[in-house]
Formats: structure tokens, C-alpha cells, sequence
């Protein structure tokens, strides 16, 4: 059972909770109150491992495990005001199974989809109409076959045809991997291979520093929290780490790794006895200095399926499975610097369970969680 609440400011304004399996609900922070807006239940089945983009002003796609544990994309309708919420289109792109979807944006109407099957770690190209009438499969590549489907993908686009990917594969090892994605998807092509950890590389969180710059949060060698970063050429070709940091000697699982400013990163993670932390970084343009500059443990009994947004200048709002895996939403303030991390409020929206959480923004002050 899935359900979804928002906030603003820490102040929060609950209109309606709805329970669920797979819903997509639109939300809206208005002053220091929250709002509802509209929900669908747009799967009956099952909801995990959601991964949600727009497509254009008022289309979006979300890929998922559903019915069947099959991989699923559906496309929705958001009204201008939105007051209500319409499914489009679905496609069922994986008949088998498909596990720890990250989806990005390829270019107008082609997206890429990484995820895990019975098969091991498979990215696919789909093209969607700018009104999400149609979805078409247009290729999928089987890039690594000795990768279980436990990957944990987290992709990014490196430049207009060019992808990085970052996730485990065989032995969970940590992996990063290149691609170029044509235009109209038709062609996927593995470019370069990084075997960056040897011993561990799930729970990853990879993004994008500056032009050739990237920082990836993934849990290592005996499930410690590390922050490692790396130059990607813009063709893919070529792929160095620069720097690694063990932040967490004991546990850095459950990554959600976001900007700040320019050069201050946060991050929130589950560490020591699956406890809720924050910490933040600092991290040189060139990737070549990664310091921790504070941490705050905010939760002392649970902080796992970790997803960070960030709200306005200074306020960020978290989504995780909390106390009993209970769902909870708590914001922060981080200043610009990264020295100070202050909890301002938390909201146990969700009595049950609170897995699998995404939280994605839409404009500037309307949020979705899935």
C-alpha cells in the first residue's frame, strides 16, 4: 500500500490520504501549507521502483515494476490547474521482470531506461509522442549479462547523444558504463567500461559536477558510504576516477545525492544500523577534493529508500521509510556552504509502509511522490 502526502516549510496541510498501489498524485506547496490536488491509481498491481520525467509541459512518463513484476511505462495528462490527473498511454516494455528503473531524457520524444532482469543489467530506447499517445519500444541492449538484477542503476545523460551509467554488476561490483543513444533510439552502443569498485558498487546516486566532471554516492567494500568522482569525455570514450572518499566506515546504502550550490553537495543516505543521515560535501570542480563538510543523523531508528529534493534557496525535503518502515517526509535547511543542516520539521505519512519512494518537482512550487 502506497501513500502520498506533501509539505512546505515544514508546515504541513494534510487534505486526503488515499491507499494504493500504484498511484501518481499531483501536489502543490502554497506559502508555509500543502495541498492536494489530484490522485490516480494507475496500477492495481504493483508499484516499485518508480522513476518518473516530464515530457512536456503537461505529459509525463513513469516507469515501474507492475503487474507481474513486468516493466511498465504509462504516460499521464496534468491539467493547467491541476485539479485533475489522466492516464494516457501504457507499455508494457519488459515481459519478464524489470527491477531499479532510472529513466532520462534522450532527446524530444526518445528516452533511456536502465534496469535489471532475470537477464542481467538492460538499458532500453523509447520514443513518446509530445502528448504521450504513443509509446514505442524502439531498442533494448543486454550490456551486461553477468550483472544480477539487483543493479541499481543511476543514469545520466553526458551530452546530446552520450549516457553514463552507474550500477552493479557482476560480483555487485561498482561499474561505470558509456553509451551513445541515437536520436530516435533505433541504436544503443556500449562506448567504455570502468570497473571503478572490485569489491562493492550498489545503491547508487551519479551526477553531474561540471562539463566532464561527475560524483557518484554508492555503498562499497562491506557496504560503507563512499563518494568517489570521475571525468567522463563528452563522446564517452573515456572514463578516470579522480578521487574517492570513504565518508561512512560503516554503512552508506539507500544513496540520494543532489546539488546545493556550486561546488556543495548533499546527501542523504541510510549509515550505521540502517539510521537516517544527511551529510554534505564539498567537491572541486575538477573532481580532484571531496571533503565532508557537517552530517546530521536524523533519524535514530530508520532511514532507508532515501529520495532528496530540493525545495527552494535553502530547504529540501526528504522521502524515506522510517520507524517500522513507516513512510515519513521531513525538510531541512542547508545553508549554501553545506555547514549547517537543520531539521525543521517530519511527518509520519504513512502508518504502514513507506518503500520505494520517489519525489520529483514539476514546477516550481508542485511536487509528485510516489
Amino acid at each position: 500500500m502506497y501513500y502520498i502526502s506533501i509539505r512546505e516549510k515544514g508546515v504541513f496541510t494534510i487534505n486526503k490520504f488515499i491507499p494504493i498501489n500504484s498511484l501518481f498524485v499531483l501536489l502543490t506547496f502554497s506559502g508555509l501549507s500543502a495541498q492536494e490536488l489530484a490522485s490516480l491509481e494507475h496500477d492495481i498491481s504493483s508499484g516499485l521502483y518508480n522513476s518518473t520525467v516530464q515530457v512536456d509541459s503537461d505529459t509525463y512518463a513513469i516507469a515501474h515494476q507492475g503487474q507481474g513484476q513486468d516493466g511498465w511505462i504509462e504516460t499521464f495528462t496534468v491539467s493547467a490547474d491541476g485539479t485533475s490527473i489522466t492516464e494516457v498511454a501504457r507499455l508494457e516494455y519488459d515481459t519478464q521482470k524489470s527491477k531499479w528503473s532510472s529513466l532520462v531524457q534522450v532527446d524530444s520524444d526518445t528516452y533511456a531506461l536502465a534496469y535489471g532482469n532475470n537477464n542481467g543489467a538492460q538499458i532500453c530506447a523509447l520514443t513518446i509522442s509530445a502528448d504521450g499517445s504513443t509509446i514505442t519500444l524502439a531498442q533494448t541492449l543486454l550490456h551486461d549479462s553477468d550483472a544480477s538484477q539487483e543493479v541499481k542503476n543511476s543514469i545520466v545523460k553526458v551530452d546530446s547523444d552520450t549516457y553514463a551509467l552507474a550500477y552493479a554488476g557482476n560480483g555487485e561490483d561498482g561499474f561505470i558504463t558509456t553509451f551513445t543513444i541515437s536520436a530516435d533510439g533505433s541504436t544503443i552502443t556500449e562506448v567504455a567500461s570502468l570497473e571503478h569498485d572490485t569489491q562493492h558498487g550498489d545503491w547508487n546516486s551519479l551526477i553531474q559536477v561540471d562539463s566532464d566532471t561527475y560524483a557518484l554516492a554508492y555503498a562499497g567494500d562491506d557496504a560503507d558510504g563512499y563518494i568517489a568522482t570521475f571525468t567522463i569525455s563528452s563522446d564517452g570514450a573515456t572514463i578516470t576516477e579522480v578521487a574517492s572518499l570513504e565518508h561512512d566506515t560503516d554503512t552508506g546504502k539507500y544513496n540520494s545525492l543532489i546539488q546545493v550550490d556550486s561546488d556543495t553537495y548533499a546527501l542523504a543516505y541510510a549509515g550505521t544500523d540502517n539510521d537516517g543521515y544527511i551529510t554534505t560535501f564539498t567537491i572541486s570542480s575538477d573532481g580532484a577534493t571531496i571533503t565532508e563538510v557537517a552530517s546530521l543523523e536524523h533519524d535514530t531508528d530508520n532511514g532507508t529508500w532515501n529520495s532528496l529534493v530540493q525545495v527552494d534557496s535553502d530547504t529540501y525535503a526528504l522521502t524515506y521509510a522510517g520507524t517500522d518502515n513507516d513512510g515519513y517526509i521531513t525538510t531541512f535547511t542547508i545553508s549554501a556552504d553545506g555547514s549547517t543542516i537543520t531539521e525543521v520539521a517530519s511527518f509520519e505519512h504513512d502508518a504502514s509502509n513507506g518503500e520505494g519512494n520517489s519525489i520529483v518537482q514539476v514546477d516550481a512550487d508542485t511536487y509528485v511522490l510516489g
